[in-house]
């Protein structure tokens, strides 16, 4: 039983029926629908290869060579292109409306013969003898059933189903943002290879990305802080405060200047957070039902795809022994905190400054700029790469 069709969920379901396992999936919703975190990295491209959806991302989707970097106060611009990472491996990836793309791999799910049931949603996770034996589900027509299953992955996104339910869930220190966001057309881009680039704008109270998709559209947003945002006044409107927002910055005022809002002006508060348990008997949280991170370095959906590939490969294993014991996912939960921590501590050393003086030193190293670019393109679950380590050791997560 999988609870969420988002990508950890579809791609969880479609790797465990690919090894011949029986799957059901719950999705609350009906899709397409509308979500942010649209920029996908390089080193997801081996999940979405083994999904099988690369061939459809090639022919409708942009290419993301890298990630340019500027700074509104002082007009600096780094720009970071994926070749020149550490392990180049994939030299690119993908920016995606996540309305089409989850849906693709959700109807990969299907076609890989998961039971696919869109409008249920899971109200309840039911143990038996102190383990996960399934869900209680209700459909949008109202009827409700219980559906009984060998082992249950919470994919339910920051609804958390299970972490909620044992109050698992914690906000991360120093990440207490609010995100607001929209689609624009006719957004200023760069040329070339480089119009897939994400561009990342720094200004006083935060920073906005810009995701540019294949044709006209970009989705732009910011994250701000908290003290910025209560500057909001009552009376005013969101699409008139994200207005006010845009014209702090230089770089941001000048790109959508020609430019046209397209999607109403969403907003998502306190939106970072850890999960203390991961797994448990016959349970494991994926993707962002297991932890959220501020949405900086576009990590969202490469930790979802990671998460999915290695819960997938460790439920196999565990259904084929018949052992449930949760230490059989220690090392599952190991690679998530590992995946998860190092881009938590990247973010906080942002926030601090330390961090983001490395991204824009004007006489950097060319080994630090090389480490850069490898975390830039996802590259941190190899635990035994020295540089990895001495990313970790100076920029620590702090965890609460």
């Amino acid at each position: 039983m999988v609870i969420g069709g988002g990508p950890a969920g579809s791609s969880t379901a479609s790797l465990l029926a690919g090894r011949g396992r029986s799957v059901i999936l719950l999705e609350k919703e009906r899709f397409p629908r509308f979500h942010i975190g649209e920029s996908l990295l390089p080193r997801s491209l081996s999940v979405l290869r083994e999904l099988g959806v690369v061939p459809a991302l090639e022919q409708g989707y942009l290419r993301k060579y890298g990630a340019r970097f500027c700074d509104s106060a002082t007009g600096r611009i780094a720009h970071y292109r994926f070749v020149e990472a550490l392990d180049p491996g994939e030299q690119f990836a993908y920016q995606v409306p996540r309305a089409a793309f989850d849906e693709m791999l959700l109807d990969a799910a299907g076609r890989r013969g998961v039971q696919v049931l869109q409008g249920w949603t899971a109200s309840d996770v039911c143990f038996e003898g102190g383990r996960a034996a399934g869900v209680v589900a209700r459909s949008d027509d109202g009827s409700s059933r219980r559906i009984d299953a060998s082992f249950v992955v919470d994919a339910s996104g920051r609804d958390t189903l299970l972490a909620s339910g044992k109050r698992l869930r914690g906000l991360l220190p120093g990440l207490d943002k609010t995100a607001i966001y929209s689609h624009w057309d006719g957004v200023w881009r760069e040329a070339g290879d480089d119009q897939g680039n994400i561009q990342i704008v720094l200004f006083e109270p935060g920073w906005f990305w810009f995701i540019p998709f294949a044709g006209t559209m970009t989705s732009v947003g910011c994250v701000l802080s908290s003290e910025y945002v209560r500057t909001k006044r009552p009376d005013e409107a969101l699409g008139a405060f994200f207005e006010r927002t845009i014209a702090m910055s230089s770089f941001a005022s000048e790109w959508l200047r020609a430019a046209t809002l397209a999607t109403e002006v969403g907003a998502v508060a306190d939106f970072s957070y850890r999960v203390r348990e991961l797994a448990g008997p016959g349970w494991v949280l994926v993707g962002d039902a297991a932890g959220f991170i501020d949405p900086l370095f576009s990590t969202g959906v490469h930790l979802a795809l990671e998460n999915a590939r290695l819960a997938a490969e460790t439920i196999d294993a565990v259904l084929d022994a018949g052992d449930l014991d949760p230490a059989r996912f220690d090392p599952y939960v190991r690679a998530a905190r590992r995946g998860a921590e190092t881009f938590v501590g990247l973010v906080q050393a942002f926030y601090d400054g330390a961090f983001r003086e490395a991204l824009f030193a004007e006489h950097q190293r060319p080994l630090l700029r090389r480490m850069i670019t490898s975390l830039l393109s996802g590259d941190v679950f190899d635990e035994g790469a020295s540089w990895s380590r001495f990313v970790v050791e100076r920029y620590p997560a702090r965890l609460g």
